[in-house]
C-alpha cells in the first residue's frame, strides 16, 4: 500500500483539522452552582445542585427541586463558569433515568455575562412539551458569557424538576478586560473650595482588579493627587477656573486595563457662594404656590452673573414640598427630582430650577395650575434669583404638561422653550402661533393620556400640521418612548440631552 509523503500528510491533516467548536469541552464541570430550591428527601438522599455538574451520567446523581414549578414562578438551576467562556452547545440530561416520562416538559435556558446584567434568552433554548430525556442544542452563533441558568417551568406528573447533568460545551476565552467607572462629573467653586475627592469603581468578569491609577489629563490647574493608586483619590491645588479632567485606569490580574474619565468644573468665584448654592430650599409665598428652589453650585459667587431658569411642574397628584411647606419633599415630583441630594446633576447643573407646590382645590387629587398665577411666579423668580430673562424654559408631567402648554399658548413671549411630558397636544387656534416656538414633547407610546398619535399622526398630527405653517422653524421635536403606561417622565428627564435642552434655549 502506497503512503503519502510526511509533508503532504501533515498538510492534509491541517486541511481537515477540527474547527474550534468541535474541540469544545464541558466547561460547566465541577463549577460553582446554585438553585432556587433543593429537594431534601428521596433517593439519592441529597439532591444538591452541584450533582448536576459532576459529570456522572450512569447513576441517579441529580438535582431536584423542592417546589413545583410554574410558568410564572419557575424553579431554576444556575452554573457560574467562573470566567467568560465561548459556549457552543448545551446538553440537558433530565429525569431519573433515560426512560421517557421523567423529563422536564417546559423549560428555557438563559445566560448573562455578569451578575449586574439581566438574563438573556439563548436562541433555540425555550422548549415546550419536551419529550426527550436528553436534549441538545448546538448554537448557530456561539455565546460569550459566564452564567448559565436553566429555568424549569413545567415538570412531569410528580411535580419535580430533575437534572442528571447540564453540560455547557465551549472553551474559556482569553483574559477579558475589566470595566472602569470614574464616577459622575462634578464641580467646585473657588475660592471656598480648592479640593475634593473622586471615587471610582471597577470590576472584572473573569478575575480581580489588581491596581488602580488616577491621572490628570486636562485643566488649567496642575492638581495634586493623593492616594492616586486607590479607588478614592484626593484632588487638591485647583486654583484656576474651567474644566479639569481626570482619568481612572483599572488593571486586572491578567494585565488588561480599562479607563474612564470624570470632569470637574472649577467655577472661578470671587466671593463666597450663597449658602443655599448647590442645594434646595423653600421659597415661601404665603401658602399659594410655595416653591421648591434649586440654586447652581456657584450661585452668588460671581457678582452679576445671570442664570437660566427652568420651571418644573408636577402632576395632578404630585407634590414638591412637605405637608406644612417648611421643607422640600425628599422625593419631589417633576424635573426637580433630578437635583435632589446625591444626584449627579447637583454640582454641575447651571440653571435655577423652581418647582411650585400646587394647592389642593377640592378632592385629594384636585390640583391645577392657574395660568396667570404660574406666570406671576415665573416673573417674580426672574427678579429674585438673578435670572437671564432670555433663557427661561419650562417642563412638566401629565397635568403639569398641561400647565406648560397653557404657559406657551398664553405667555409665550416670556419663555425660550417648553417641554410637556406625558400630555397631549395644544389646542391653540391658529396653530401657527407656536410654529416658531421651541417645543420638545415626550411620552409613552401606550399612554392614553399622552395620546402620542396626536403629535405624530401623518394625517392630522400636530407635527405635520405645524410644518405647513409659513413661520415653521423646525423647532418642534417629539420623543415617543416604548412604555405602555402613564409614566416615563423620570426616564426621559434623566437623559443628558433633555437636561441640556432646557438650559440651551434662548428667546
Amino acid at each position: 500500500m502506497s503512503r503519502l509523503p510526511r509533508r503532504l500528510l501533515v498538510t492534509a491533516l491541517t486541511l481537515f483539522a477540527l474547527p474550534s467548536w468541535a474541540q469544545a469541552t464541558n466547561v460547566a464541570l465541577s463549577k460553582p452552582s446554585s438553585a432556587s430550591s433543593v429537594h431534601a428527601n428521596g433517593y439519592p438522599t441529597q439532591y444538591g445542585h452541584a450533582k448536576a455538574f459532576n459529570g456522572i451520567l450512569n447513576t441517579e446523581d441529580r438535582w431536584a427541586s423542592a417546589v413545583v414549578p410554574a410558568a410564572s414562578s419557575p424553579e431554576w438551576l444556575e452554573v457560574d463558569l467562573s470566567a467568560i467562556h465561548r459556549v457552543d452547545s448545551l446538553t440537558l440530561h433530565s429525569g431519573r433515568d433515560t426512560t421517557a416520562g421523567q423529563q422536564m416538559l417546559d423549560f428555557e435556558i438563559l445566560h448573562r455575562a455578569a451578575l449586574t446584567d439581566s438574563f438573556q434568552s439563548i436562541p433555540g433554548a425555550s422548549i415546550t412539551n419536551n419529550t426527550q430525556p436528553t436534549w441538545t442544542l448546538t448554537l448557530a452563533q456561539p455565546l460569550e458569557t459566564r452564567y448559565v441558568r436553566l429555568q424549569c417551568k413545567r415538570a412531569p406528573t410528580d411535580g419535580l424538576c430533575r437534572v442528571r447533568e447540564l453540560q455547557v460545551m465551549g472553551e474559556r476565552l482569553a483574559n477579558q478586560p475589566p470595566t472602569a467607572n470614574a464616577g459622575n462629573d462634578t464641580g467646585i467653586v473657588l475660592p471656598v473650595q480648592t479640593s475634593l475627592q473622586l471615587t471610582g469603581t471597577a470590576s472584572d468578569s473573569d478575575g480581580t482588579i489588581a491596581s488602580y491609577q488616577w491621572d490628570q489629563v486636562f485643566g488649567a490647574s496642575t492638581a495634586v493627587l493623593t492616594n492616586a493608586t486607590t479607588p478614592t483619590v484626593s484632588i487638591s491645588g485647583l486654583t484656576q477656573g474651567g474644566l479639569h479632567v481626570f482619568l481612572l485606569t483599572a488593571t486586572d490580574n491578567g494585565g488588561r486595563s480599562a479607563s474612564d474619565t470624570v470632569s470637574v468644573m472649577v467655577h472661578p468665584g470671587t466671593v463666597a457662594p450663597d449658602p443655599r448654592a448647590g442645594k434646595m430650599h423653600v421659597w415661601a409665598r404665603g401658602g399659594t404656590y410655595d416653591t421648591a428652589v434649586f440654586l447652581p453650585i456657584d450661585f452668588g459667587a460671581i457678582p452679576g452673573k445671570k442664570y437660566p431658569l427652568v420651571l418644573s411642574l408636577h402632576g395632578r397628584g404630585g407634590i414638591t414640598l412637605n405637608a406644612d411647606h417648611t421643607q422640600v419633599n425628599a422625593n419631589p415630583e417633576g424635573f426637580i427630582r433630578q437635583l435632589i441630594p446625591g444626584k449627579p446633576l447637583v454640582n454641575t447643573y447651571p440653571a435655577v430650577v423652581i418647582a411650585p407646590n400646587a394647592p389642593r382645590i377640592g378632592a385629594p387629587l384636585d390640583t391645577y395650575w392657574n395660568t396667570a398665577l404660574t406666570h406671576a411666579l415665573v416673573l417674580e423668580a426672574i427678579n429674585l434669583y438673578s435670572i437671564d430673562p432670555d433663557r427661561v424654559t419650562m417642563t412638566g408631567l401629565s397635568f403639569g404638561g398641561a400647565g406648560v402648554i397653557d404657559q406657551m399658548t398664553q405667555y409665550r413671549s416670556t419663555y425660550a422653550g417648553g417641554m410637556p411630558v406625558a400630555y397631549t397636544t395644544p389646542t391653540v387656534t391658529p396653530l401657527c402661533v407656536l410654529a416658531d416656538f421651541p417645543i420638545w414633547a415626550a411620552g409613552n407610546r401606550g399612554d392614553g393620556t399622552f395620546n402620542a398619535w396626536k403629535w405624530t399622526n401623518p394625517t392630522d398630527g400636530y407635527t405635520t400640521q405645524m410644518r405647513q405653517c409659513a413661520n415653521y422653524t423646525n423647532e418642534l421635536q417629539v420623543t415617543v418612548m416604548e412604555g405602555t403606561t402613564h409614566s416615563g417622565w423620570d426616564e426621559f428627564w434623566s437623559r443628558p440631552d433633555a437636561q441640556t435642552w432646557l438650559v440651551s434655549q434662548v428667546r
